[in-house]
């Protein structure tokens, strides 16, 4: 248990400095001008999201880890990719789902995108701890 903690303490200190450099967005477009509607929302059960997106050519690789409070059981994400279309974030193909029975979640893969173009990376999580259950959104 304590090998599985000090990873996912790694794999955080390495998000966290390099998150930013992952996540594709446009430079004209910051955090403060997403649209309340789609600020990130964090529920204390918890802990971290980390999405993160890579675009190269026609491929884009993502990557997600969730972390929540021990007492959480399961936990559940939906995917998605948007593209920016005319200043709008759109849904871009079909959305993906992906879960875990425990309080850590990791996913990644690949998925193929129109060249020349700017994504970034929609996950919902629901987590659980069998009598609670809290949602959160998070975008690479």
């Amino acid at each position: 248990m304590k090998k599985k903690i000090i990873s996912m303490l790694l794999v955080l200190c390495i998000f966290a400095t390099a998150g930013q450099t992952l996540a594709l967005q446009p430079e004209a477009e910051s955090r403060e001008q997403i649209s309340e509607k789609e600020q990130p929302t964090r529920l204390p059960m918890i802990t971290a999201i980390i999405p993160g997106l890579v675009v190269s050519g026609t491929t884009a690789t993502y990557d997600l880890i969730v972390i929540c409070i021990t007492s959480v059981n399961s936990i559940g994400a939906v995917l998605q990719l948007q593209k920016l279309n005319n200043g709008e974030w759109e849904s871009y193909g079909s959305a993906w789902n992906t879960s875990s029975s425990d309080s850590y979640l990791s996913t990644n893969g690949t998925r193929t995108v129109a060249s020349g173009s700017t994504y970034r990376l929609k996950v919902v999580i629901s987590a659980s701890d069998g009598n609670t259950t809290g949602n959160a959104v998070e975008y690479s």
